[in-house]
């Protein structure tokens, strides 16, 4: 199931019991190179020169972010139910999504609940999303029973993208805590995180 929400803006909390393992589904990014026989050297240049010119390539925008929730049965570990965190790039430009976004639990008054996002330790590096294309990144949502003794329902999670200012809110109801982390993201990867 698939939950959209292009207008809002972006933000999230979260807390680590110590599960750190993850699906992070594999994404094409489409190129489309033509060899010639005749020249070798040419082709093994080409991965040097699209690196340097994905350096050349600006930020992903809040703008041209959509972000939205992959929900589903979620999988499961060590007290943490993770679900995909999906980025698509809804502009007309090439743009770069790198390191993690942040989230946090939101209360049906539309006050934080508890600290924003911690980290899974994954290593990052940047996303090229062309147009239309999506990036995702894990949350993990810790049974809040395991970090508090009174949790509380939030009803919206708030994700904000990788450095970009603004955050969008996705209705979505789970328990949290309210002074701990119950959330935790992983870095940005490429393709649609849902299986």
């Amino acid at each position: 199931m698939k939950l959209t929400f292009r207008s809002a803006r972006r933000g999230l909390g979260g807390t680590v019991l110590g599960a750190t393992a993850l699906v992070c589904a594999a994404g094409v990014l489409p190129a489309a190179a033509q060899a010639s026989a005749a020249a070798p050297a040419s082709a093994a240049a080409a991965p040097a020169s699209a690196a340097a010119a994905a350096r050349h390539i600006r930020r992903c925008h809040a703008s041209q972010t959509e972000i939205w929730l992959g929900v589903g049965l979620g999988g499961g570990t060590a007290g943490t139910i993770f679900y995909p965190l999906e980025f698509t790039n809804l502009s007309r430009h090439t743009c770069t999504l790198r390191g993690y976004p942040v989230a946090a639990a939101i209360s049906r008054h539309g006050h934080q609940i508890g600290k924003s996002s911690g980290h899974l330790t994954s290593r990052h590096r940047t996303i090229t999303l062309r147009p239309g294309q999506t990036a995702h990144a894990i949350l993990g949502i810790v049974e809040a029973g395991n970090v508090c003794r009174h949790p509380v329902t939030a009803t919206t999670l708030k994700v904000r993208a990788p450095h970009q200012g603004s955050s969008t809110r996705l209705p979505f109801a789970f328990q949290a805590c309210r002074h701990k982390r119950v959330l935790v993201v992983g870095p940005v990867r490429p393709g649609v995180g849902i299986p």
